[in-house]
């Protein structure tokens, strides 16, 4: 069961946009946080203010927005996105966590030991004695130049001078070099068409004002330890994940692509193999 726990979490602890989430137990107990000790004391003493009236709720902090949303008979999930995270964006991230916590039996977090809550770092401190003076070094004056010793006269005659040889060295012939390789003609390159254009879903694909709809695996595909969700991780990486995540059967691939900043082709890819799979429903033609 404690297994069951930490891998409904790895939603949220593998998340980039996840700064820091926890538990909070019906005795206003925190559990699996990893929350500094400043938001963390915050979101108690909210809690206790809004004690048994929570079913969603959301905080802008210093640290970023805190979003509160009740799991089952006052335990509570308190997750800390960025500052400059839309609010939408951040209710549906913590969608695929609630419904997998809502599934298990919450009093095993007691059981789990609770790790220590992030503290801040604190500068060190600066010294108070004042760094020795430099003494000054002695001076040494300059040695005085010694007269050089005078060199003796030669008497001998001075050697003549070797003329220059006259002759010249010769060398062998070096072969001819051979005539440069000519390369072979270019054929020419044959026009490159341009991929076709996105279908209709009468057509067998889909297009840009097409809405998806969840599917039989939706909830293992954001799983990423599950097979489906594991093949899409590998094929897409962790944006696709964002993309499933914003499925809610009234957005279209256009307004996906703009909440996510990503080009439409590419949430138009990550449907197809979501359809493909059974992540998503197939679509029905109008």
């Amino acid at each position: 069961m404690a297994e069951d726990v930490q891998r409904a979490l790895d939603n949220l602890r593998f998340d980039r946009m996840v700064k820091a989430f926890c538990i909070i137990s019906p005795e206003n107990m925190i559990y699996q946080s990893t929350l500094d000790e400043d938001t963390e004391a915050m979101v108690k003493q909210t809690v206790s203010l809004y004690k048994g009236q929570i079913s969603q709720l959301t905080v802008n902090t210093e640290a970023g927005l805190v979003v509160i949303s009740k799991i089952a008979e006052n335990w509570l999930l308190a997750v800390l996105f960025p500052p400059n995270l839309s609010l939408g964006i951040a209710v549906v991230k913590t969608k695929a966590t609630l419904l997998a916590l809502r599934e298990l039996d919450l009093n095993i977090i007691k059981t789990i030991p609770a790790a220590p809550a992030v503290t801040k770092s604190a500068p060190p401190p600066k010294p108070t004695t004042s760094p020795p003076t430099a003494q000054p070094t002695p001076t040494i004056p300059p040695p005085k130049p010694q007269p050089e010793p005078s060199k003796p006269i030669s008497t001998e005659p001075s050697p003549e001078p070797i003329p220059p040889l006259s002759k010249t060295p010769t060398f062998p012939e070096t072969e001819p070099m051979p005539p440069p390789i000519e390369p072979p003609p270019l054929e020419p390159l044959e026009a490159i068409e341009p991929p076709p254009p996105p279908l209709t879903p009468s057509e067998g694909r889909i297009d840009l004002t097409f809405i998806p709809q969840g599917g039989q695996a939706l909830l293992a595909a954001l799983d990423t330890g599950s097979l489906v969700g594991s093949a899409l991780y590998d094929k897409f990486g962790p944006y696709a994940r964002d993309v499933l995540f914003l499925v809610d059967g009234k957005r279209d691939v256009k307004t996906i692509a703009f909440l996510l900043g990503l080009p439409e082709y590419a949430i138009v890819e990550v449907l197809e193999f979501a359809i493909s799979n059974r992540i998503l429903a197939n679509p029905v033609a109008a």
